[in-house]
């Protein structure tokens, strides 16, 4: 896929003024960070670093070496967000299963970069101290801490980072493509190594959303499902690899690729990490545990240590009851998932006699339903489908104020089509389309137009050639507020004669016939409204998480040799993205992201359904070093942009 010229003509001025502020910006970052650093440092040398107790012994019985010896010559220094922590305890959480990794990988968000606490405040360092652009945009020069350690206590390198470039993501038994991220315009970037600590990242053009990435996908790999990441441990991994040519697939032996996924699966307990917990047991059914890692990378500006906790257990939970009692009786200190607003009163009404808070943070999402326009299984649905009369009729028959009051508790507002006011890129578009206002008599003559007026004996709706007209709604939402809204979705289209069915999923399910096949009906998610180009999904046309667009996304995902190629507007789609993966300029980003907002709010690609406008959780009172009020995202991996290795259990 190639820019047009004239879209990008003036990038190279662009890229330099915003060069000049960045680079400003990064030194002042710079200078605080390491004025930080060196007051701690004075004060660290001449205390010498302290550390876990149960760390301390196993020094002491020469099974571990010191912990000076253990952390990198410049350690990250971490300010707590109250108070310095106090070692010990666990950190008692819950997840769904083996497809709800989140629930764990949140809490060991470790990047090559990392989103502040508050994202407004951009991004900071990470695994990386220092980084530099080119004057042109196009170099971005990354330098590692000098004597990061893997939990294994082998040391940490650009090797690493190599090692998934060029084994992991540049495999295509492996990954399908290279990653987008990495390839902006088409054309993948070139990783230079410079020496053990320093690499560099060649881009066609200039590319400042590469640091978004890192801080977003700038991950170990696999991230399991998601499949994203930046660097593997190749001490660990490289022997597991099969030899020889990756593209010779009769040669190779397939069953070895089994076994490295294992190997570098995140649930593998033997696995190194970087993380400041290491998983130590999974019980797929039961229940995950994570330790302490010797090696973390991080301290305190008392010089301790980092994480205070020494474990993090998370139990496997059958059902919203489960998560709810043990939220009720004090057992979760801090657990933000899988709550919604409906479980409010009962959290609210034992918190004081059980010792917790209630917390809500910021959502960044909107939920949303989303037709399968190339459902490939029925051709005359597939048909209708396409006409956006349908898609229309379907959203403005959805009662979405009934939706907010019975199902939210009014505490969230209807959808519409845009980016929420604290995203960068939001844009006012005056006199935008609206397609989603309540109006079930525009929706049945929109579908009267299109020739569906005839009914069958029971009053649904039938296609022209007399056959049922049935719709199958799939969601692997557990959340009652959802499957509620979902509901009175359902009830909303059968009020104008569409028999629809809604069908509960388990998320790998549902992730399977989204993304690799492209087999579902109508599917229903959410799309990222503050961070829209980091997590593009469901905008552009261009990601196979794209419900209404799987195939077209494979189509431009693969220069057209899959897929099927989509029309005129959505090819536009695909293009305005690539161009705002190099735009710097606010005006011509809030120029594209106008008509990228016009071309929803016509066609209505997406159904939107509410705004996801807080995220419910319980926070235990002796639980510290935790805010109250912040942004939840899966973008900046809530709460590991909130530093969890510094929440601690006050005794």
């Amino acid at each position: 896929m190639t820019l047009l010229s004239s879209d990008v003509k003036n990038e190279s001025d662009m890229i330099n003024v915003q060069n000049t502020k960045h680079n400003l910006r990064v030194a002042r970052w710079t200078f605080v960070l390491l004025m930080t650093w060196a007051i701690g440092q004075q004060t660290i040398h001449a205390q010498t670093y302290q550390e876990a107790p149960e760390l301390a012994k196993r020094v002491q019985s020469g099974e571990l070496p010191p912990v000076n010896q253990r952390l990198p010559d410049e350690p990250l220094v971490l300010e707590p967000y109250e108070e310095i922590g106090q070692y010990g305890g666990t950190w008692n959480r819950m997840m769904k299963g083996t497809s709800d990794f989140h629930a764990f990988g949140r809490c060991v968000y470790e990047q090559m970069l990392r989103w502040a606490p508050d994202p407004k405040d951009g991004i900071l360092p990470g695994l990386v101290k220092e980084w530099a652009f080119t004057e042109d945009g196009k170099v971005l020069t990354l330098t590692l801490r000098k004597g990061l350690k893997w939990s294994d206590g082998h040391p940490f390198s650009t090797d690493d980072i190599l090692f998934w470039w060029e084994k992991i993501a540049q495999d295509p038994n492996l990954t399908p493509g290279i990653p987008r991220e990495w390839s902006p315009g088409g054309t993948p970037m070139e990783l230079i190594k410079i020496d053990a600590i320093t690499v560099q990242l060649r881009f066609a053009k200039p590319y400042p959303m590469a640091l978004q990435y890192l801080a977003f996908k700038g991950n170990q790999w696999p991230l399991v499902f998601e499949r994203a990441g930046f660097f593997a441990p190749k001490h660990y991994l490289e022997k597991y690899l099969p030899k020889g040519d990756a593209e010779d697939l009769e040669n190779l032996n397939m069953a070895s690729y089994g076994t490295f996924e294992e190997k570098a699966n995140d649930f593998n307990t033997e696995r190194p990490v970087i993380s400041a917990w290491r998983i130590s047991e999974w019980e797929p059914g039961d229940h995950l545990t994570a330790e302490r890692n010797p090696y973390y990378w991080k301290v305190d500006t008392a010089g301790n240590q980092l994480p205070y906790l020494d474990k993090v257990e998370v139990e496997i939970f059958l059902n919203q009851e489960m998560l709810n009692f043990r939220a009720v009786s004090g057992i979760l200190q801090m657990q933000l998932r899988h709550f919604s607003v409906q479980d409010v009163d009962l959290l609210r009404e034992f918190a004081k006699k059980r010792d917790y808070r209630v917390i809500e943070y910021e959502g960044t999402s909107r939920d949303a339903v989303m037709l399968n326009l190339q459902y490939l299984s029925d051709s005359t649905l597939r048909e209708i489908f396409q006409d956006s009369r349908f898609r229309i009729a379907l959203s403005v028959a959805i009662n979405r104020e009934m939706i907010c009051k019975l199902c939210f508790r009014g505490l969230i507002k209807p959808a519409e089509i845009g980016l929420f006011e604290s995203s960068p890129d939001f844009v006012d578009v005056p006199n935008l389309t609206n397609n989603w206002t309540y109006d079930v008599d525009r929706a049945n003559r929109l579908l009267d137009e299109m020739g569906l007026k005839n009914r069958d004996s029971e009053g649904y709706r039938t296609k022209p050639s007399g056959e049922p007209l049935s719709l199958i709604l799939e969601s692997s939402s557990t959340v009652r507020s959802s499957m509620d809204m979902l509901e009175i979705v359902r009830a909303n289209w059968e009020s104008i004669g569409i028999r629809t069915t809604l069908k509960p999923e388990e998320r790998t399910l549902y992730f399977q016939r989204v993304t690799k096949n492209g087999e579902h009906m109508i599917g229903h998610w959410g799309y990222e409204c503050v961070f829209p180009t980091v997590s593009s999904n469901r905008w552009f046309g261009t990601s196979l998480w794209d419900e209404w667009g799987h195939h077209w996304a494979q189509w431009y995902l693969s220069n057209g040799a899959k897929g099927i190629e989509p029309p005129p507007e959505v090819k536009r789609l695909q293009q305005i993205e690539e161009i705002l993966q190099v735009t710097v300029d606010k005006d011509k980003r809030a120029e594209l992201w106008a008509e990228v907002i016009q071309e929803h709010a016509e066609n209505l690609w997406i159904i939107p359904l509410t705004e996801r406008g807080i995220g419910i959780g319980v926070l235990a009172n002796n639980f510290r070093n935790v805010p109250e009020k912040a942004v939840s995202s899966w973008i900046i991996m809530t709460p590991g942009n909130l530093n969890p290795e510094t929440f601690f259990i006050k005794k």
